[in-house]
């Protein structure tokens, strides 16, 4: 191969790695902004949860209190 050739092989394969190394860079880009999306639903969704329960116990354990009656 001439020197030429050598110079073409080198240069296709130098950006063949650059554009790998590009695209797997935004895959971890992408994959750790989904997680990141990830806790905060989940998190919004516990507080949602634990008001809802919180609301339901505290509706369901305040009773009115019943009357005390003395026997006569």
């Amino acid at each position: 191969m001439s020197k030429m050739a050598n110079g073409i092989v080198l240069f296709s394969l130098l950006m063949a790695l650059s554009l790998g190394v590009a695209f797997a860079e935004s895959e971890v880009a992408a994959t750790e902004s989904t997680a990141e999306e990830n806790a905060s639903v989940n998190e919004s969704a516990n507080e949602t949860l634990n008001a809802t329960i919180n609301a339901t116990v505290n509706e369901t354990s305040i009773e009115p209190a019943a009357e005390s009656v003395s026997p006569k």
